[in-house]
């Protein structure tokens, strides 16, 4: 006959541990994707404008000129802007974007914030988390070590913040009680 071992309470993963895990797995495959196939921007955060179409404001895109130097048009000021084929930042009217693709017909750009990579948001995230774990983790460290310090409390009598003098040269009071 088999006896039964006792396994005693399983304990399941706690949800932040899988939120995380969670979440580790789309970035994974959001950047396995972006490696296989580097030049489609499945990024939801980029945007994507063709020729004429605008990009900040009135700025209008209009395409690359022969030697591949980027153009950029406002038809209500009559402003006209060339940018170098290298040039990933683009500035106007006190307003500027990230170029992260442009070819002859399109733009594919993103605003300042929404440029960074997707890890990148979430290593910020886990060292403002690590540093909060490791603030709460000196806090029970300190109070643990503050502890051991204080020791056990003695009991003494209160000795009042005067100095006590010996008895022979203490001054005999004048007033008698009885």
């Amino acid at each position: 006959m088999q006896s039964r071992m006792n396994l005693g309470r399983r304990r399941r993963i706690p949800i932040w541990i899988m939120a995380v895990l969670g979440a580790l797995v789309l970035l994974f495959m959001f950047e396995a994707y972006r490696l296989v196939m580097p030049f489609v921007s499945r990024n939801p955060l980029y945007h994507e404008v063709n020729f004429g179409q605008t990009v900040i404001d009135n700025w209008e895109y209009e395409g690359e000129n022969e030697e591949g130097y980027l153009e950029f048009y406002n038809p209500t000021t009559g402003g006209h802007s060339m940018l170098p084929p290298s040039a990933k930042l683009f500035g106007a009217d006190g307003k500027w974007v990230v170029i992260e693709h442009a070819d002859a017909a399109s733009l594919t750009y993103a605003e300042p914030l929404e440029s960074a990579p997707p890890y990148w948001y979430l290593i910020m995230l886990a060292m403002i988390g690590g540093g909060f774990w490791w603030m709460m983790h000196r806090r029970r460290a300190l109070r643990k070590k503050r502890m051991y310090l204080r020791g056990t409390r003695k009991e003494t009598i209160h000795v009042p913040t005067v100095k006590r003098r010996p008895k022979r040269f203490r001054a005999k009071s004048s007033r008698r009680l009885w």
